[in-house]
């Protein structure tokens, strides 16, 4: 087991138990939705989680794993959670009710606290298996995780660019059994939208021989074109075990919201708190070390919280 991997789980558990039974002094509970027990949005969580309640006199926060954007947009408007992290371009749609919501009346009643880490679009293959770059999946047995997870929807617009003759099949796995389903064969690739260092990737990575996927840049170039939210970057060699070569992907800024519904007073709190811990936050989480403390907040794509 990676000192990563050891240092994730023995975070999740001294937090967890620190915010059963130091919270406890308020009925009301705060709800974060974040992604994936295993996704970089559930441990940053559990960090904002104690920054809410420290800064509210011990109000309790409970961190809730959902399938990613999509969901926690749509439970932040039906008022089921408080803050959620969300991919920026996502949440900018779901404001002026476009792409994926224009069908849906503009979410305007949520604002932005917080820029984090970015997502990258993450295609895993195995060494063995000679998938070089996104095209040669054509015919293959992919998973996105979840339907409606943020990896899902890079997938669809991704793959809007390509004529496969052979449609690739999705094959429908949560991200917590991707290492099995995928080192067992039963699958070829996997996909996840998801910053790195990330948790799934390094336990993947280690059970068996993997590598990343290039995406055409030609293709590339076409979706930064017709989507201004995603940006051309690259997937660095060495973080993981076997991965010896960069590859060219597309990644999208992480945010932090808050619903319009939330308690001023919780939120200012927050800010409040966070803002003169930045240094503590970076270093919370290998996602967020090699940030600027500026990049927090500042640039912000939403309104942002007013008192």
């Amino acid at each position: 087991m990676s000192q990563f991997f050891k240092k994730f789980i023995l975070s999740i558990i001294v937090i967890c138990s620190f915010c059963q039974h130091g919270y406890a002094t308020s009925e009301r509970v705060i709800k974060i939705g974040s992604g994936s027990l295993l996704d970089g949005y559930y441990s940053i969580g559990l960090t904002l989680c104690r920054y809410i309640s420290k800064s509210n006199n011990g109000i309790k926060c409970d961190v809730v794993p959902t399938s990613g954007s999509l969901e926690n947009l749509k439970l932040l408007q039906e008022n089921k959670i408080d803050f959620a992290f969300t991919l920026s371009n996502l949440a900018l749609d779901a404001y002026n009710g476009m792409g994926i919501f224009e069908k849906y009346k503009p979410f305007k009643d949520m604002y932005q606290l917080l820029n984090l880490h970015d997502e990258y679009f993450t295609v895993i293959v195995k060494d063995k298996d000679k998938i070089l770059v996104f095209s040669d999946l054509d015919g293959k047995k992919i998973s996105n995780g979840p339907p409606n997870s943020d990896s899902s929807v890079a997938y669809e617009a991704l793959a809007a660019y390509y004529d496969f003759k052979n449609k690739p099949e999705d094959i429908e796995i949560l991200h917590e059994n991707y290492a099995k389903e995928f080192c067992d064969g039963k699958i070829d690739a996997v996909m996840m939208m998801t910053g790195h260092p990330n948790i799934l990737t390094n336990m993947i990575t280690h059970k068996c021989e993997s590598d990343f996927v290039t995406i055409d840049s030609d293709k590339i170039d076409l979706l930064v074109k017709n989507h201004p939210g995603f940006r051309k970057v690259i997937l660095k060699k060495g973080e993981y075990p076997g991965i010896t070569e960069d590859q060219e992907t597309v990644a999208v800024s992480s945010i932090f919201v808050a619903g319009a519904a939330v308690d001023k007073k919780i939120v200012e709190n927050f800010i409040q708190f966070v803002s003169v811990r930045i240094k503590n936050l970076k270093s919370s989480d290998p996602l967020l070390n090699d940030l600027s403390d500026d990049h927090f907040m500042n640039e912000f794509v939403l309104p942002t919280f007013k008192k």
